[in-house]
């Protein structure tokens, strides 16, 4: 995203922008009609022959190698123009632990921000993380899950920055629940047209049309408690979905 919405932030902390409904208007698009059997039957056959015959254009965007299991903080290795979905197998706290393996310890800060974090629920601790850690971020904090698909609409959108997380595991069950379907199409749609790798935090499988799947694992013991974070991420385990929807 060009310049800094939210003005310049002194110290540790990253670049924040909150986004509302008073300053992010994006119109509402309401659900499409059912279509007739024969016309359905006739748009299924125009995409069958588009598929036939332009077969690259129609290509699922996955990348040649999924993360590694062992450490799957390279999101270079995640699906461009896609959405991925970051799943705990029980535990809710390997996903903050996810994140701090992808954030690492750059030896220095970064002038321009690498990558778009939005954290819905203040997942995000950045006094935990170093200053060169946090300039890595474009943090954008929301709070409703309304807010927070116009929020990723716009960013999506943007396409200055490839990577876009989507932190959702401060959320309940219940207002997980609210996010229908066809919003996760449409980013997905979004993501194909601007080449946008869309990563989505989930306490639980949420993302109808994610072309990857990652679940984290995390055992620890008595003893690890006292260790430091950078100590426990060989801990984190990671098993990758590859999966396949209909367009």
């Amino acid at each position: 995203m060009q310049g800094n919405p939210s003005g310049k932030l002194a110290g540790a902390s990253p670049r924040s922008l909150c986004i509302s409904q008073k300053n992010v208007l994006l119109n509402s698009f309401p659900r499409r009609p059912k279509l007739p059997s024969v016309a359905l039957q006739t748009l299924q056959e125009i995409r069958r022959q588009l598929r036939e015959k332009f077969p690259q254009a129609h290509a699922a965007a996955l990348p040649s190698e999924a993360p590694d299991a062992d450490h799957p903080f390279t999101l270079a290795s995640f699906p461009v123009g896609a959405i991925s979905e970051i799943v705990p197998a029980q535990e809710a706290g390997s996903l903050s632990l996810w994140l701090a393996g992808v954030l690492a310890q750059p030896e220095a800060p970064l002038t321009l921000p690498s990558l778009i974090l939005v954290d819905v629920g203040d997942s995000f601790d950045p006094a935990s993380f170093t200053p060169a850690a946090c300039s890595q971020l474009l943090w954008v904090r929301c709070r409703k899950i309304p807010e927070t698909l116009r929020a990723v609409d716009l960013l999506v959108r943007d396409g200055n920055l490839p990577s876009i997380l989507l932190d959702l595991q401060g959320l309940p069950a219940a207002d997980l629940r609210t996010i229908p379907s066809t919003a996760w199409w449409r980013l997905k749609q979004l993501c194909e047209r601007v080449k946008c790798r869309l990563i989505v935090l989930s306490p639980t499988p949420l993302v109808p049309c994610a072309s990857l799947r990652l679940t984290l694992s995390l055992r620890l013991t008595l003893s690890d408690f006292d260790l430091h974070r950078t100590e426990i991420l060989p801990h984190l385990k990671a098993e990758t979905h590859r999966l396949r929807h209909a367009t």
